[in-house]
């Protein structure tokens, strides 16, 4: 299992940072999805789902994604899902946004990749480490990327 955790301070007010993660600029955060749609939306979100088309290379894969946590608080914002990737990979990811003052806040993010079965736990334990740090290392870069478009 492959797990990480990442923080970025984001000078804009926490409701702008909030609204980075909204389902429609998802495609702006995470380029290679190609389709993002909601199946069901639960009241309390927890328990929402939405399917999600990836470009991977030149593959598509298709996966449900869950909400398994929400909370929208003034000063604090959380959101995690959760979905399974190919039937190889498992993974949970955690936004939260924490207010630091009037105009910024701060980016947790977090979250684990493991495998779903024997070929997962091999294809991660064989560079997945690498190749996760990667991926949330860009994502954290688009995120700042946003960030800074909200101020100017």
């Amino acid at each position: 299992m492959i797990t990480w955790h990442e923080e970025k301070r984001l000078d804009v007010p926490i409701e702008e940072a909030w609204h980075i993660f909204d389902h429609d600029r998802l495609q702006r955060l995470i380029p290679g999805v190609v389709q993002h749609e909601v199946i069901e939306r639960k009241p309390e979100v927890v328990g929402s789902t939405y399917r999600q088309t990836y470009m991977q290379g030149n593959r598509l894969e298709t996966y449900i994604v869950t909400d398994l946590a929400y909370r929208n608080e003034p000063d604090f914002k959380q959101n995690t899902i959760g979905f399974t990737l190919a039937k190889i990979f498992k993974l949970e990811m955690t936004f939260t946004l924490k207010r630091l003052d009037e105009t910024s806040c701060q980016l947790i993010y977090t979250g684990k990749n493991e495998g779903a079965n024997f070929v997962g736990r091999s294809l991660l334990s064989l560079g997945g480490e690498r190749e996760t740090e990667k991926i949330v290392q860009e994502l954290l870069r688009r995120v700042e990327q946003e960030a800074n478009q909200l101020r100017t």
